[in-house]
């Protein structure tokens, strides 16, 4: 049996689902039930109470309340990095509050350790430069774009979401070979083939109409009843699924709106899988897995007002692709809107550009390679 290590960060839940991702689709490329054993752990259960408190909770407030300071550290960082300037302290720090994720790493004789947040690529990294672990690292990194932190030559294998971060790596000086554009790893169900208009039946939606799926979880969006409102002055035929997540109180106010157009307001969903191939559309913010699962889906987005830093470079990618505008602000997405549903052709133009970025599949590829590397391992 292959001992297979997965790392998330719980920061945000992108790194998260696209772990979780690997870890299904593990499953589908074994050879025989067992042959490999998948433990997938948070790094932030590893350390202390002061990361857990600077990788999560001031993360997610500099994320949704202070947006421009958040890009500011953004680039700072990654450019101090870049022209490698001391960085001895928040390396110190790094390896004092990981202690416990360093010995719980040291362990186990792991096969292959796969991680997707650039932390715990970090500190992998320097325990190979240490020759403390000896299996092959592989990071997966999960935004349409690169910040330093995710550059370690130390590491083995990349697994990245698109040539532009293929080609950005090769510049850096990790050799091609070490680079893998399978894309951003999305769940299994995002790759399967779905029937647009039984979904439309099935979950209460107007087959004839075009469907834009709202959807609130990306940090930075106001209450999107404002935003549902404000879509009454769309003048183009159009049906909307708003998904308000885990706010009960987002979802009263939905249910309580009365519009010129059909609403489906929809509270905490497991399916958003079938949403997203019910619709036509979607307004987002642009997180690295929700752009993914959208294009995985071929359903092109309006973006919302992007977060300086790793939003701002997928948000470019849809843009540059087509397969995307963008609303500076949300008082823009009603305008927006009726730019893409009243031009004709507009809507399908944008659909096609989806599909050209889409990579369902990127989860199989990203399991098989891994399952390939374990294969070959014998210690």
């Amino acid at each position: 049996m292959k001992r297979i290590l997965i790392i998330s960060a719980s920061a945000g839940s992108g790194h998260t689902t696209a772990a979780r991702a690997i870890e299904l689709w593990m499953e589908k490329v074994q050879r025989y039930p067992g042959e490999f054993q998948v433990t997938h752990i948070d790094i932030l259960q590893f350390s202390t109470m002061l990361y857990k408190k600077v990788y999560r909770d001031v993360y997610l407030y500099l994320a949704s309340k202070q947006p421009l300071l958040y890009g500011y550290i953004f680039s700072t960082s990654d450019r101090l990095k870049r022209e490698n300037k001391p960085d001895f302290l928040r390396r110190f720090m790094d390896n004092i509050n990981a202690l416990k994720f360093t010995e719980f790493i040291k362990d186990t004789p792991w096969d292959v350790i796969v991680t997707t947040h650039f932390l715990s690529s970090q500190l992998l990294a320097g325990l190979k430069v240490k020759k403390k672990i000896f299996c092959p690292l592989v990071t997966v990194v999960t935004d349409y774009g690169l910040h330093s932190y995710w550059i370690n030559p130390a590491c083995d294998y990349y697994i990245v979401a698109d040539s532009a971060s293929q080609h950005h790596l090769a510049a850096m000086g990790i050799p091609p070979e070490r680079v893998h554009n399978f894309g951003i790893p999305v769940l299994p169900a995002f790759s399967q083939k779905k029937n647009r208009q039984e979904l439309k039946k099935e979950l209460g939606l107007v087959p004839a109409l075009p469907a834009v799926l709202l959807l609130s979880g990306g940090f930075g969006v106001r209450p999107i009843e404002h935003i549902v409102a404000d879509l009454a002055r769309v003048k183009s035929k159009f049906q909307l699924v708003a998904v308000a997540g885990h706010n009960r109180k987002m979802l009263q106010k939905l249910q309580a709106l009365s519009l010129p157009f059909h609403l489906l307001p929809v509270g905490y969903t497991d399916r958003m899988d079938q949403y997203m191939a019910a619709c036509d559309l979607v307004i987002s913010k642009p997180g690295g897995l929700t752009t993914a699962e959208a294009m995985s889906m071929g359903l092109p987005m309006i973006v919302i007002n992007p977060i300086p830093g790793q939003e701002d470079m997928n948000s470019d990618m849809l843009l540059e692709g087509g397969a995307g505008v963008k609303a500076r602000h949300p008082v823009e997405v009603s305008y927006k809107l009726e730019m893409v549903l009243g031009t004709p052709g507009r809507l399908q133009q944008m659909k096609k550009a989806a599909q050209k970025l889409a990579k369902p599949k990127a989860g199989y590829m990203a399991a098989d390679f891994i399952a390939r590397l374990a294969r070959e391992q014998n210690f």
